[in-house]
């Protein structure tokens, strides 16, 4: 996974800001939902702003979000996303005003699971965050997710995960045409890899 961001000159101060903050708060037990997932999501963005040739106002609202989406995991991993939100408000209050703040913390609730994204720049950053599924990198980073599974007792073999991966998996639909082109065929076949590992029950 790639550990710095692309076309990081393109970012506002203020998502580099948040981005510092979290860097010197981020525990080590988030394996996946880590400063490189935080990254690999901004530039997951970068490339749907360039793609889609985002205007600069939304694309700085976007970039933003991407950045801060997980900032609530220092808090709880249960409803992250709204402890998130609080936690960034004496950021952007110093700079956005209420209208960015409200997309910006609409941008961040699009990530929830399951994903409900109402507007467009929505659909993007729900995407851009589950973008590993329908890559070839998946199998690495979902170990990665495993690993915080254990810590935090969600689950206790690797059995179960296989079933959970699956079950995640199937449930799941990208939003945005370049997703669903770009990235859906290889998330069936990972889909289909880890079927083949589930051991049949007797």
């Amino acid at each position: 996974m790639v550990t710095h961001l692309h076309n990081k000159a393109s970012y506002p101060n203020l998502s580099l800001e948040i981005l510092s903050y979290m860097k010197d708060k981020w525990p080590c037990h988030l394996t996946y939902h880590s400063i490189l997932h935080t990254i690999d999501v901004a530039n997951v963005c970068n490339t749907y702003i360039s793609h889609y040739a985002i205007d600069k106002d939304n694309a700085d609202l976007i970039r933003i979000a991407a950045i801060s989406h997980d900032i609530g995991y220092l808090i709880s991993p249960v409803n992250h996303e709204e402890l998130g939100i609080k936690e960034i408000e004496p950021f952007l209050k110093k700079e956005l005003n209420e209208r960015q703040i409200a997309t910006v913390n609409g941008l961040i609730r699009a990530t929830k699971v399951p994903q409900k994204p109402t507007t467009f720049y929505e659909e993007i950053l729900a995407d851009a965050d589950l973008d590993y599924l329908g890559r070839t990198d998946y199998n690495k980073l979902s170990k990665e997710l495993f690993k915080e599974f254990i810590y935090y007792n969600v689950l206790e073999t690797k059995e179960e995960w296989l079933q959970v991966q699956v079950d995640f998996l199937e449930n799941h639909d990208y939003h945005t045409a370049f997703a669903k082109e770009n990235r859906s065929s290889q998330k069936m076949l990972t889909l289909q890899e880890i079927k083949s590992k589930i051991r049949p029950q007797k």
